[in-house]
Protein backbone atom coordinates (compact mmCIF):
# COMPACT_ATOMS: atom_id res chain seq x y z
CA UNK A 1 0.00 0.00 0.00
CA UNK A 2 1.22 3.52 -0.77
CA UNK A 3 2.37 5.82 2.00
CA UNK A 4 0.49 9.04 2.63
CA UNK A 5 1.77 12.04 0.69
CA UNK A 6 0.62 15.63 1.15
CA UNK A 7 1.93 18.06 -1.47
CA UNK A 8 1.20 21.78 -1.30
CA UNK A 9 0.68 23.00 -4.86
CA UNK A 10 0.12 26.62 -3.81
CA UNK A 11 -1.32 28.58 -0.89
CA UNK A 12 -4.86 27.45 -1.75
CA UNK A 13 -4.38 23.90 -3.04
CA UNK A 14 -3.06 20.66 -1.57
CA UNK A 15 -2.85 17.28 -3.27
CA UNK A 16 -3.18 14.17 -1.13
CA UNK A 17 -1.89 10.91 -2.58
CA UNK A 18 -1.13 7.39 -1.50
CA UNK A 19 -3.40 6.04 1.20
CA UNK A 20 -5.43 7.23 4.15
CA UNK A 21 -6.53 3.99 5.72
CA UNK A 22 -6.44 2.81 9.31
CA UNK A 23 -2.64 2.53 9.19
CA UNK A 24 -2.20 6.12 7.96
CA UNK A 25 -5.05 7.89 9.78
CA UNK A 26 -3.00 9.00 12.80
CA UNK A 27 -0.33 10.53 10.55
CA UNK A 28 -2.99 12.25 8.44
CA UNK A 29 -4.59 13.78 11.54
CA UNK A 30 -1.17 14.82 12.89
CA UNK A 31 -0.55 16.70 9.62
CA UNK A 32 -3.80 18.67 9.87
CA UNK A 33 -2.02 21.90 10.85
CA UNK A 34 0.15 21.97 7.75
CA UNK A 35 -2.93 21.89 5.53
CA UNK A 36 -4.09 25.23 6.87
CA UNK A 37 -0.85 27.23 6.57
CA UNK A 38 -2.28 29.29 3.70
CA UNK A 39 -5.13 31.74 3.43
CA UNK A 40 -8.84 31.54 4.10
CA UNK A 41 -9.68 29.09 1.30
CA UNK A 42 -8.27 25.63 0.59
CA UNK A 43 -8.93 22.91 -1.94
CA UNK A 44 -7.76 19.41 -1.05
CA UNK A 45 -7.42 17.27 -4.17
CA UNK A 46 -7.98 13.60 -3.28
CA UNK A 47 -7.49 12.31 -6.83
CA UNK A 48 -4.16 10.72 -5.95
CA UNK A 49 -5.53 8.45 -3.25
CA UNK A 50 -4.83 4.81 -4.04
CA UNK A 51 -6.71 3.57 -0.96
CA UNK A 52 -9.64 5.06 0.91
CA UNK A 53 -11.96 3.54 3.50
CA UNK A 54 -13.99 4.54 6.54
CA UNK A 55 -10.81 5.79 8.23
CA UNK A 56 -10.41 8.19 5.31
CA UNK A 57 -13.89 9.53 5.92
CA UNK A 58 -13.00 10.09 9.57
CA UNK A 59 -9.87 12.02 8.62
CA UNK A 60 -11.80 14.18 6.12
CA UNK A 61 -14.34 15.01 8.83
CA UNK A 62 -11.52 16.03 11.19
CA UNK A 63 -10.02 18.21 8.45
CA UNK A 64 -13.44 19.78 7.80
CA UNK A 65 -13.87 20.53 11.51
CA UNK A 66 -10.36 22.03 11.68
CA UNK A 67 -11.17 24.23 8.69
CA UNK A 68 -14.39 25.43 10.31
CA UNK A 69 -12.57 26.27 13.55
CA UNK A 70 -9.98 28.26 11.56
CA UNK A 71 -12.68 29.90 9.42
CA UNK A 72 -11.17 28.42 6.27
CA UNK A 73 -13.47 27.65 3.36
CA UNK A 74 -12.61 24.04 2.49
CA UNK A 75 -13.32 22.23 -0.77
CA UNK A 76 -12.60 18.58 -1.51
CA UNK A 77 -11.87 17.75 -5.15
CA UNK A 78 -11.77 14.36 -6.87
CA UNK A 79 -13.32 12.57 -3.90
CA UNK A 80 -13.24 8.79 -4.44
CA UNK A 81 -16.67 7.31 -5.14
CA UNK A 82 -16.39 5.01 -2.12
CA UNK A 83 -15.93 7.99 0.20
CA UNK A 84 -18.90 9.78 -1.36
CA UNK A 85 -20.99 6.64 -0.78
CA UNK A 86 -19.83 6.33 2.85
CA UNK A 87 -20.50 10.02 3.47
CA UNK A 88 -23.99 9.59 2.08
CA UNK A 89 -24.64 6.53 4.22
CA UNK A 90 -23.57 8.51 7.31
CA UNK A 91 -25.40 11.66 6.20
CA UNK A 92 -22.04 13.44 6.32
CA UNK A 93 -22.17 14.96 2.82
CA UNK A 94 -23.08 18.45 4.11
CA UNK A 95 -20.20 18.36 6.62
CA UNK A 96 -17.78 17.74 3.76
CA UNK A 97 -19.44 20.11 1.30
CA UNK A 98 -20.33 17.24 -1.02
CA UNK A 99 -23.40 17.43 -3.21
CA UNK A 100 -25.82 14.63 -2.45
CA UNK A 101 -26.13 12.07 -5.21
CA UNK A 102 -29.65 11.29 -6.44
CA UNK A 103 -31.20 8.09 -5.13
CA UNK A 104 -31.37 5.14 -7.52
CA UNK A 105 -34.15 5.80 -10.00
CA UNK A 106 -34.48 9.44 -8.94
CA UNK A 107 -32.46 10.70 -11.90
CA UNK A 108 -34.66 8.72 -14.29
CA UNK A 109 -37.82 10.20 -12.77
CA UNK A 110 -36.38 13.69 -13.12
CA UNK A 111 -35.47 13.05 -16.74
CA UNK A 112 -31.72 12.89 -16.09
Amino acid sequence: MSALRVDRLDAAKVRVAGAIGFAEAAEAVARTGELFDGGNELTIDLGGLAHADSATLGVLLIWAAAAAMRRVRLHFANVPDGIVALARLCDAEPLLGLSPLPLAGEAARQGG
